[in-house]
Order: C-alpha cells, then structure tokens, then sequence
C-alpha cells in the first residue's frame, strides 16, 4: 500500500507541475485555462455544439457560452449556423489555429516535461520512461479486465508493440 500511494502522490505531483506549466504557457499566449479546455475539447470534436462543450467540460452552458465569445473574438474559434437546426450554433476552430495547432499542442505537451528530463542523465531519462511504458501498460490491462476498454483517449500516449495489438 505504501508503494500505491507514493505513485498516486507522484503522478498527482506531475500532474499539479503540468497544469501549472500549462497555465504558464497559456497566459502567455493569451488564454486562460477554462478556455484552453474549450480549444481542446473543439479541436478533438472537430465541430461541437454549445450544449455538448458544457456536458463534455463539466460546466454550465452560460460559462461555455461566455468563454466561447472571447476565444471568437479573439480568432480562436467560429460559429456557424448548424446546418440541421438554425436554432443551434457549430461550434469549429478559426482557420488559423486549425492550421496551427497539431505542432503547436505537440510543443506545449512535451516543452514542460523537456526541462525536467534534461535534469537527469540519460540513463535516468530510459529508467523513467521504461517505468512509465510499464505503468502505463498495467493500468491498461487492468482497465481491460475492468471493461473500461474506451481507449480512444490513450492513442495520445505511446505504448509497446505489445500493447498496440491489444487495443
């Protein structure tokens, strides 16, 4: 049990340094937090809805909807009529960051935790990634054996050519 909760501590450890980074990077960039979920949550959908971001995100459909504003007028997103349902709004990526944001979430994903690997040597840097393949492909397996096997979110992570053709 003492080894379960020194991982849990560490991975929620990460986790606080990554969302950290993350703001970081955000308010750099103009954005706030709430409105980098909303980015990421179009930018995974393709063409969402007001009612489905609110549902998605966990919050309320005046906030989304707010947020939403800012990050048109900001160039971030666009609205379009929904073509089924005049009453209902698309909700899609600007142009612009459509074009840019593969390379540009690539970049903030890995920049913060770039830092913290040049910290250790390279001996330790395979140590901690061969950790994590194991870990990561464990909690896998058990979600499996679980029947939580919705993996359509797990294809942003590496796994082993083991793992691959157990997906």
């Amino acid at each position: 049990m003492e080894r379960a909760n020194f991982i849990g501590e560490s991975i929620e450890y990460l986790h606080r340094y990554t969302m950290k980074s993350l703001q970081k990077q955000a308010e750099e960039h103009g954005v706030t937090i709430p409105q980098v979920r909303v980015i990421a949550e179009v930018f995974a959908h393709k063409t969402v809805s007001i009612k489905l971001l609110s549902q998605n995100l966990k919050m309320t459909q005046s906030t989304v909807s707010d947020i939403v504003e800012r990050l048109v007028s900001k160039g971030f997103l666009e609205k379009t009529p929904n073509e089924k349902d005049k009453r209902l709004v698309d909700i899609t990526l600007s142009e612009r960051l459509a074009q840019n944001i593969d390379e540009s979430i690539a970049q903030i994903q890995s920049q913060s935790l770039v830092g913290v690997l040049n910290l250790l040597d390279e001996k330790d840097q395979e140590i901690v990634e061969q950790g994590m393949q194991l870990l990561v492909s464990a909690v896998k397996e058990k979600m499996i054996a679980e029947g939580m096997d919705d993996n359509k979110f797990f294809d942003i992570l590496y796994f082993s050519d083991k793992d691959k053709t157990k997906k």
